[in-house]
């Protein structure tokens, strides 16, 4: 009994710590998640399920300079 015991917390142990994020929180679902974006919450909110060209072009523009944030996801 304390031999399964010991299996099953070191089985749990094993399992990657990024399993359990889901996939809600990541834009277009696979994307950053919506706190390592830097136009944060609202913007996510408000596009970060729509998989449209356009919002994935913006998406990858203010990764790389965040200041176009308020123009491109207003």
């Amino acid at each position: 009994m304390k031999a399964m015991f010991v299996a099953a917390v070191l089985a749990a142990l094993a399992i990657p710590a990024h399993a359990g994020e889901s996939t809600d929180e990541h834009w277009f679902g696979n994307g950053l998640a919506w706190y390592e974006h830097p136009c944060g919450l609202q913007a996510f909110a408000k596009y970060g399920h729509d998989d449209t060209p356009a919002v994935r072009d913006a998406y990858n523009i203010t990764r790389r300079d965040p200041s176009q944030c308020s123009k491109l996801f207003p």
